[in-house]
């Protein structure tokens, strides 16, 4: 994490926050933001926990729906948590180390690719102040991770992962995508935690997927990726977890990780 701290303007969306009910939110949750800019950012978009629901902004963007004025050559967003107001500090302390953990799996990936580093910055809120058990950090990562919607539920997915966890104890032994996969396994057979699940299912298959990124995404555009000629009028849940099932709503990508799953298996012998 990073030491420069920014200034996080929250403008119209800062209603968000007060419309998750009860007096904290376990998870994390996600909003687009604008790029750094002497020392502060701006909230773009409503704070929301669904991922479907963090795809669909960059969707309606790239259709030309709406105009959010989200980045689409660079990833800038923000993740917040509200922890309960027993424990403040302590709750604050994890929701750090959570953060933490979410950016060095990242960067395990990043740097097992190649890929520029995901970077993280605390911020102060101004406007609108929120509460002293609210928490946001500033996100910003590599296009990689927003050019198509299984990717950016990926991104996200990770950070809700890294979340799963109090403490998250594993996040120092994260320095590899050896072991990264060696920690999200002893994870998956600790925890019950619902998005843990998805790697349970699918974990293999997202190293396939990221092994073959340049096939899956590379040659074709964000508004296809986002909004493919052959798709439904309207198609909301588009993740990680779509292509992995091959139930994508996008023929094309099915047809092509369905080949690259069932070379994988002819190859290894195994059935993932």
């Amino acid at each position: 994490m990073e030491k420069k701290k920014l200034l996080l303007d929250l403008s119209e969306s800062s209603h968000s926050i007060t419309s998750y009910s009860g007096g904290h939110f376990r998870e994390p949750i996600f909003a687009f933001v604008t790029p750094a800019k002497a020392g502060a950012i701006r909230m773009l978009t409503d704070l929301t926990y669904c991922r479907e629901s963090f795809c669909e902004y960059i969707r309606s963007d790239v259709r030309n729906i709406s105009n959010n004025g989200i980045d689409l050559k660079k990833l800038h967003m923000t993740i917040c948590r509200k922890v309960p107001l027993k424990g403040v500090e302590a709750g604050l302390k994890i929701f750090q180390d959570q953060v933490i953990a979410g950016q060095r799996m990242v960067n395990a990936i990043e740097k097992h690719y190649g890929w520029p580093l995901t970077r993280v910055y605390p911020t102060t809120p101004v406007q609108h102040g929120t509460a002293a058990n609210t928490r946001f950090y500033y996100i910003t990562a590599s296009k990689r991770w927003m050019k198509a919607p299984a990717m950016l539920s990926l991104f996200t997915l990770l950070f809700r992962i890294a979340a799963s966890n109090r403490r998250f104890q594993f996040k120092n032994r994260i320095r590899s995508m050896k072991s990264l996969l060696k920690v999200l396994d002893e994870v998956a057979a600790k925890s019950s935690y619902g998005e843990v699940a998805y790697y349970r299912t699918h974990g293999k298959r997202w190293k396939l997927v990221l092994d073959n990124y340049k096939k899956l995404f590379s040659k074709r555009s964000m508004k296809d990726l986002y909004y493919p000629a052959d798709g439904n009028s309207y198609f909301f849940s588009e993740g990680i977890n779509k292509i992995c099932d091959e139930s994508s709503g996008d023929t094309e990508l099915n047809k092509t990780f369905g080949a690259i799953v069932k070379k994988h298996n002819k190859k290894t012998g195994e059935k993932i």
